[in-house]
């Protein structure tokens, strides 16, 4: 079988790495200079301290079992640092508490009176006996306060499980898919809830890896190559080339797809994640990670400690802030200035010595109430064509894991009907 996967994000990756291990004739093609799609490395410039920052920092819980498979299936499953659970959070005058999975933990997490922790710990239970698929029509924070709890708690407890999950606030994200983060992260399998850290730049340990893994099984790969239609037995490009293709793969985001495949696109919103990656000249955050309560800053990464690089002095951090379209116009030098600002005010003065910012505008689909029935399957109605992504109905929220996951089902698809 000829196959042609048109995208070279994880989700076209992992179809790809299938198909080919399955012995067929593999051409990739990602219009992109480099592979992995929304994981990616920025290119580096003059100035930069090692290593290159990436487009945000990408975190997988240990509940990410495709997401783990496919690192050892490209060789770079020891890239990664696997920890429990256990989160600190620096709230508004600078205390820390640690939030983890468990009773004990919760219990422990200072930032909410003792009443409000046992309400919290009363409502975990109560939600783990709901049915996701029933809780489609209202946002998370609508149901957490059906179930008593109060503004001080969805703030305070759940808007930092599931902002960086769900990539929007819980004011605003589907209950069903919090219901699900909930239920696989949280109250899943041991080692479920365990925090997966890259420990290497994002593009390394995924596209460049990816890349190699995919040549050693024979595929071939066409860069900056972009499709422009899929019709029966071939993938046309904008070079006016035409690849002849058995199967195809369409795993692009749902506008392009749309157009490949000559159909509506789903009307899905876009999420941003924005992101300032700062140099200081000492050392602020004692620990890999930690999230500030009450900040448009809303995680903080030791990202040298984390990657091995430490710079010789001063401290390489990278701030995160998910589903903010509000700081996407703000210009470079407002926004290092006021990451940067919530920074020192939590953790201590200091002098920036270097800065640099990312922004992604469509990093994710904004799951709100009524996403999941827009979301299509990888069925096309098209004999031989299939669809990935993590926006595709995946049964997961916009993450690797769901990616990936959709990357091997179209796979499937196709190699079952082969």
């Amino acid at each position: 079988m000829r196959a042609v996967v048109v995208g070279g994000g994880l989700a076209g990756l992992a179809a790809a790495l299938d198909l080919a291990d399955a012995g067929h004739a593999v051409t990739l093609v990602e219009a992109r200079p480099t592979l992995g799609g929304a994981v990616q490395t920025l290119p580096e410039r003059d100035g930069d301290p090692p290593p290159p920052p990436d487009n945000g920092q990408h975190i997988a819980l240990g509940a990410c079992t495709e997401y783990l498979r496919f690192l050892r299936r490209v060789g770079r499953g020891d890239a990664l640092a696997r920890r429990p659970l256990a989160l600190p959070v620096v709230d508004e005058s600078g205390r820390v508490a640690i939030l983890g999975a468990g009773a004990l933990r919760l219990l422990r997490y200072r930032h909410l009176p003792l009443r409000e922790r046992l309400a919290v710990a009363r409502v975990v239970r109560r939600l783990a006996t709901l049915d996701p698929a029933e809780h489609d029509d209202a946002t998370f924070a609508e149901l957490l306060g059906a179930h008593g709890q109060s503004d001080a708690a969805i703030h305070r407890f759940w808007d930092i499980f599931m902002r960086p999950a769900l990539n929007v606030r819980c004011a605003e994200a589907s209950a069903a898919l919090a219901l699900f983060t909930i239920r696989t992260g949280l109250l899943g399998p041991r080692g479920s809830s365990d925090l997966l850290l890259p420990l290497e730049p994002l593009g390394a340990m995924h596209g460049d890896a990816a890349a190699r893994a995919l040549t050693i099984a024979g595929a071939e790969i066409r860069l900056r190559t972009r499709a422009t239609a899929v019709e029966p037995g071939a993938v046309l490009l904008t070079d006016g080339g035409r690849i002849e293709a058995d199967a195809v793969v369409v795993a692009v985001p749902p506008d392009e797809s749309a157009g490949l495949l000559g159909e509506d696109p789903p009307p899905l919103a876009d999420s941003p994640i924005v992101s300032a990656h700062l140099l200081f000249d000492r050392t602020l955050l004692g620990f890999p990670l930690a999230a500030l309560l009450g900040s448009p800053a809303h995680w903080v990464f030791d990202r040298g400690r984390l990657t091995g690089t430490r710079p010789a002095t001063g401290q390489y951090l990278t701030v995160v802030s998910s589903g903010v379209p509000e700081l996407l116009e703000t210009r470079g030098n407002d926004l290092v200035a006021l990451l940067a600002g919530e920074v020192t005010a939590r953790l201590g003065p200091a002098d920036l010595l270097w800065s640099r910012v990312s922004r992604e505008p469509a990093a994710t689909f904004a799951g709100r109430p009524g996403t999941e029935a827009l979301r299509p399957g990888p069925e096309t109605g098209v004999p031989g064509v299939v669809r990935a992504g993590a926006w595709t109905r995946t049964g997961w929220p916009a993450t690797m894991e769901g990616a990936i996951r959709s990357g091997r089902r179209a796979a499937r698809l196709l190699l079952d009907g082969a």
